[in-house]
């Protein structure tokens, strides 16, 4: 009796944990029913990879990068809000992720901004704001750093610029690699199918190693960064307060309760953030 009821109960917590997920992801496809802002997709070769994205929209480019054993789907609250604005949304599959190959050797964020670079090379766009999560974060600053006449604008969603700066559970967890249930949920959600446990094998060796900017390599980026962390997330707050007053121009915004996942958990919050950050007078929200 007491197991049935301690079932009865994880299964009902999960249910009112997941009905914000549920409530915006049935609205994203809503809106991917009904809307009229045109959408295309591409692929470019990078390195000996095919790397696929999808264009919404024609207005001010934003490039959106999501993070490690994910894929561009991750941004499901977000693209309603920010395209029915006016922007265009340039959603990237990362490396290995979704429909884009993984390749042969290491992956390295040098390697995931000259994939993105690629993708804004073949659709001809000089620069661009980016909003990046967690290693798409990690990629956006690189990307700021090393080419800094492509990058107007910065969102960093739960980035980190050292290995040091996640918590002692989430450095634990870059040793292991996925299994049982978790596997499964990683194999769909990634879109890697059967070649999930290479993916996660170069990525967590990644996520050991890298990224590693020094105080100097973030005082060289010198555009316009918001840094949004929640206050649980994996990412620590002293790591993320460091990194905000390193960087030359940054303002730091913590979402209360937030984890890791905060643009699918708290997406009021952070589409709010968005919309502020990266208005300009040619943009309309609703």
């Amino acid at each position: 009796m007491f197991l049935t009821s301690l079932i009865l109960l994880l299964l009902v917590a999960t249910f009112f944990y997941l009905i914000p997920l549920s409530s915006h992801f049935l609205r994203y496809l809503w809106w991917q029913f009904t809307t009229d802002i045109p959408v295309r997709s591409g692929v470019v070769i990078s390195d000996n990879s095919a790397i696929h994205y999808q264009v919404y929209g024609q207005g001010q480019p934003v490039l959106l990068l999501h993070g490690g054993l994910s894929n561009k789907l991750s941004w499901f609250s977000q693209l309603p809000a920010l395209a029915d604005c006016g922007y265009r949304l340039i959603l990237v599959d990362s490396r290995g992720h979704g429909l884009s190959a993984l390749g042969q050797g290491e992956l390295s964020y040098r390697l995931l901004a000259n994939d993105a670079l690629a993708v804004l090379d073949q659709l001809q766009i000089g620069r661009t704001d980016i909003v990046g999560w967690s290693d798409g974060a990690n990629t956006a600053l690189l990307m700021a750093e090393l080419w800094p006449q492509r990058v107007a604008r910065i969102v960093s969603i739960s980035g980190n610029y050292d290995p040091a700066g996640l918590t002692p559970l989430a450095q634990q967890d870059n040793f292991e690699l996925s299994t049982g249930l978790k596997y499964w949920l990683y194999r769909w959600w990634t879109g890697a199918g059967a070649k999930l446990s290479e993916l996660e094998k170069r990525l967590k060796k990644l996520w050991r190693n890298g990224p590693k900017f020094s105080a100097a390599d973030l005082r060289r980026i010198t555009a316009p960064v918001l840094v949004i962390v929640g206050d649980h997330d994996i990412v620590t707050l002293e790591h993320t307060e460091l990194m905000a007053r390193l960087l030359p121009d940054s303002t730091l915004k913590i979402i209360h309760n937030g984890g890791h996942a905060t643009l699918m958990t708290h997406p009021e919050q952070v589409n709010s953030l968005l919309r502020e950050f990266l208005k300009t007078p040619e943009t309309h929200c609703p």
